[in-house]
């Protein structure tokens, strides 16, 4: 992360300050534990190199700890010496161009950020007001109905009895009609009834004569299967008297 604290002028950054270690960025040209380096850092570790990013010490290449697994120590050696007095200016210019613009966006999300409450508060109260005004219309509507309701069965009260008479002779016409109707259906269901029944009469009629005639042609059938029983014997009679007298020719031409 980059420091933010803004020295009074240029001298005021000691480049060589060790007391604290200054912002980094990265860096693949400079990176990494510098194994080949004599500088320890408190630990008596080998150290890691580092850019800084930080002012007026902005692009210089110093060592600092390179431990992972314990708190760093604050060791720094620098192996670039500080800038010219010219660049120590001209970055401190931007810094401070960086800072002013910084703290001017910073002021105006602040800004923002207040325009944003006071529209979530008038669009809260603008929300209450309306909830309220939804539950007043709803009284207003409901009171209306109210009326309505009363106006009607005023009316009812205060009718003409000949319209009411009117009402209950047409009720009365209308069950009139609906018992016709009724009986009409009832009469018509009658008269199918009794023309199923006709027609279940003259079918049981037909089916007898059929019957009947089932039972001649069964009677016709048995006394021609008697004829030929009968015709039948005649033959083989007439067979065996007829092998009787061949039997008599042959005897009579043995002789």
């Amino acid at each position: 992360m980059v420091s933010w604290s803004e020295p009074s002028d240029c001298s005021d950054s000691s480049s060589d300050d060790v007391s604290r270690v200054p912002a980094k960025m990265e860096c693949t040209e400079w990176s990494g534990i510098a194994l080949n380096h004599p500088a320890r850092c408190e630990h008596r570790a080998p150290c890691e190199k580092f850019v800084a990013f930080e002012w007026t010490d902005s692009g210089r290449r110093f060592l600092g700890c390179g431990k992972k697994d314990v708190p760093k120590c604050n060791f720094v050696d620098w192996i670039y010496p500080e800038w010219p007095v010219q660049l120590k200016q001209a970055l401190n210019t931007i810094w401070t161009m960086y800072e002013e613009e910084s703290t001017n966006r910073l002021r105006q999300n602040v800004l923002n950020a207040e325009e944003v409450v006071k529209v979530m508060e008038e669009k809260r109260k603008m929300e209450n007001d309306l909830r309220f005004f939804k539950v007043d219309f709803a009284k207003m509507v409901a009171d209306k109905e109210d009326a309505i309701t009363q106006l009607g069965n005023a009316r009812l009260v205060i009718s003409d009895p000949k319209e009411q008479i009117e009402k209950k002779n047409l009720a009365d016409k209308s069950d009139t009609n609906i018992h016709q109707v009724l009986r009409a259906k009832a009469e018509k269901e009658r008269d199918q009834e009794k023309e199923e029944k006709v027609k279940l009469v003259q079918e049981m009629d037909k089916i007898k004569q059929k019957s009947a005639m089932l039972l001649e042609e069964k009677e016709k059938w048995k006394q021609e299967k008697r004829h030929l029983e009968y015709t039948i014997g005649d033959l083989f009679k007439e067979k065996e008297a007829t092998k009787g007298n061949i039997r008599k020719i042959k005897e009579i031409v043995d002789e």
